[in-house]
């Protein structure tokens, strides 16, 4: 067989492949658009979010140590008995406060590190699917077009009679029974590919 030519065997095994790529593309296509969804809304949370929310709890935790420290301090200035006070539960409550505005701060640092660490990992998703992308927007509409365009040439073939027996040629099955039917001399039918086999995957 000479570059350029296919032996077709069966018309329904190129429809069936064209079902496929079809079904393939839609699943890439959602699974993608999935993806896509979960990192941006993903990234929203990190970027939007967490750092507006933990702001919000880090200013809240400064006046409260503001209100603890005053509290504190008055209580210490109290005399009860010509003795001062020992001030435990204002003591306790100062020391929490001071503890949960440390927490907020170490928040939003570790908010700050993470949204550069997603930056870089989305970066990085982004590169390596982006040839999957591509092909999906541009390669596998071409080959779509292709092998609708070889499907239909074939079917148009098939309807020709053939010049030598006289019989049309049936390519619509894989069976034996369906299979093209010619003189033992002119041996398998060969359909010539209006497409070159290397332009395809």
């Amino acid at each position: 067989m000479s570059e350029g030519q296919a032996n077709i065997q069966s018309l329904d095994a190129l429809r069936d492949m064209r079902l496929a790529l079809i079904a393939y593309g839609e699943r890439t296509e959602n699974a993608i658009g999935e993806l896509r969804s979960k990192i941006d809304r993903t990234m929203a949370w990190l970027q939007q979010d967490r750092p507006i929310y933990w702001r919000d709890q880090e200013r809240r935790a400064y006046d409260g140590v503001a209100s603890a420290r005053i509290a504190y301090e008055t209580c210490r200035m109290r005399t009860v008995g010509g003795r001062h006070s020992e001030c435990i539960e204002e003591k306790v409550a100062f020391q929490r406060a001071k503890h949960r505005l440390e927490f907020c701060q170490h928040k939003m640092e570790v908010v700050r590190r993470w949204n550069i660490e997603a930056g870089r990992q989305v970066d990085e998703y982004r590169g390596r699917t982006g040839p999957l992308q591509r092909f999906l927007e541009d390669e596998l509409p071409k080959i779509m077009a292709k092998l609708s365009r070889m499907i239909d040439a074939i079917e148009a073939y098939a309807n020709i009679q053939s010049p030598d027996s006289g019989a049309a040629i049936s390519l619509g099955s894989t069976d034996a029974d369906d299979e093209v039917q010619s003189d033992e001399s002119d041996g398998p039918a060969n359909v010539i590919a209006s497409d070159e086999q290397s332009e395809t995957p």
